[in-house]
């Protein structure tokens, strides 16, 4: 039989395993825990930097989630990109001094007889010696132009004017003013920054940022003569373009100018859209007004709107897109080919019309002097002529 003393002994025994075993329990989680914390930092320190491109130092640093910047654009996991403005800051004080105020007097007949009018637009510095780019419109019939160049006001001239391009460059007695950097819109793509600056209302200097938001744009309107005119090659974009723009810098985000601010179309209950003529149109029609006053540009000697499916429909027409000629000048290119009134113009030198507007660009893309081939409907037969471009006349009989 069995002691009390005895009992308690291997009671205690017992308890003494039991706390062993636990606190070698507790021993082995502590252990596993610790080691899985190891583990896991070595996997936040190594693998994710990998991952997410940035260095460990990086990571310590916060930089995972701070906004990463490629070129001139912030990006931010999770979100769209958005413009620098630090880069919008940077164009406008380079661009800002190429850019000047147009101020134009002008007399214009009315009902009680003469009156002066007074306009204003901007241009861009395009040489050192005083050439400056502008609107034919800025500019057109003005009898006085004064220039803001920084602070001063400079009395120009014209040295030529456009009218088809809306071009025109003005003179300026000056030197070594700080002439603008002309780029190209060769590359240019739908989305990239747009900085445009000019003096709309006559606030002089103002800047408004956007993107390009189409290329190659092509529009007809009235020109202040009231003669339609088609501009093409255009550049849409949503910075702001309003009065007094006209004639100023559209610039990408390098402060290189790629347009000169034109025109918008606006309703009264919404915002508008902008648009620029090209650089390198801009600086071909220049050079040109500066070497010779005038510009050259291919004449074909009709004048045509476009054939749409209602007109051909309602004419039982064989086609339903192209340029009906509405008139043919006598002694034209176009004439002397034996193109006349009616005839449906469905290919220009191997490329297919299918608007007025589309033979236009087709045109205006060739030389003085080019042989085309001419593909054309009459009477519902397919006929075909080659004509040499001539220049354009300055005044068309």
């Amino acid at each position: 039989m069995t002691s009390l003393s005895e009992e308690n002994e291997k009671e205690k025994a017992a308890v003494s395993v039991e706390k062993k075993r636990s606190n070698f329990n507790w021993n082995q989680i502590f252990l596993a825990a610790l080691t899985g914390a190891v583990i896991g930092g070595l996997i936040v320190a190594l693998a994710i930097p990998f991952i997410f491109g940035v260095g460990p130092q990086e990571l310590l640093k916060g930089e995972l989630f701070r906004p990463k910047v490629v070129g001139e654009v912030a990006i931010k996991k999770g979100e769209e990109a958005s413009v620098s403005s630090g880069s919008i800051i940077d164009v406008a004080k380079k661009v800002q001094p190429s850019v000047v105020n147009i101020r134009i007097q002008k007399t214009v007949p009315g009902f009680f007889g003469e009156t002066i009018q007074q306009g204003i637009g901007s241009g861009v510095i395009f040489t050192t010696d005083g050439y400056i780019i502008t609107n034919n419109h800025v500019v057109q019939d003005a009898d006085e132009i004064w220039v803001t160049i920084g602070t001063d006001d400079v009395k120009g001239k014209v040295v030529g004017t456009d009218p088809d391009t809306d071009l025109a460059v003005v003179k300026v007695e000056r030197n070594n003013l700080p002439a603008a950097e002309f780029g190209t819109t060769k590359e240019l793509q739908v989305g990239e920054l747009t900085v445009a600056i000019g003096s709309p209302f006559g606030f002089e200097h103002s800047v408004t940022a956007g993107i390009v938001s189409a290329l190659h744009r092509m529009i007809s309107l009235p020109d202040q003569t009231g003669v339609t005119r088609t501009y093409t090659d255009l550049i849409q974009t949503d910075a702001a373009i309003n009065p007094g723009n006209s004639g100023g810098a559209l610039v990408n985000s390098d402060g290189q100018v790629i347009g000169i601010n034109a025109l918008l179309i606006a309703e009264s209950y919404g915002q508008g859209a902008g648009f620029a003529i090209s650089v390198d149109l801009a600086k071909n029609v220049a050079e040109q007004l500066i070497e010779k006053g005038r510009v050259s540009h291919p004449y074909v000697g009709i004048v045509g709107k476009t054939l749409d499916k209602e007109v051909a429909i309602s004419l039982n027409l064989s086609v339903d897109k192209g340029a009906i000629v509405v008139d043919v000048v006598e002694g034209s290119p176009a004439w002397n080919a034996g193109m006349r009134r009616g005839d449906i113009i469905v290919k220009f030198d191997g490329e297919s019309i299918e608007s007025m507007d589309d033979l236009i660009v087709k045109i205006r893309q060739k030389n003085i002097e080019d042989l085309v081939e001419v593909d054309y409907i009459r009477n519902g037969d397919r006929m075909e002529v080659e004509l040499k471009l001539e220049e354009k006349p300055q005044v068309i009989k």
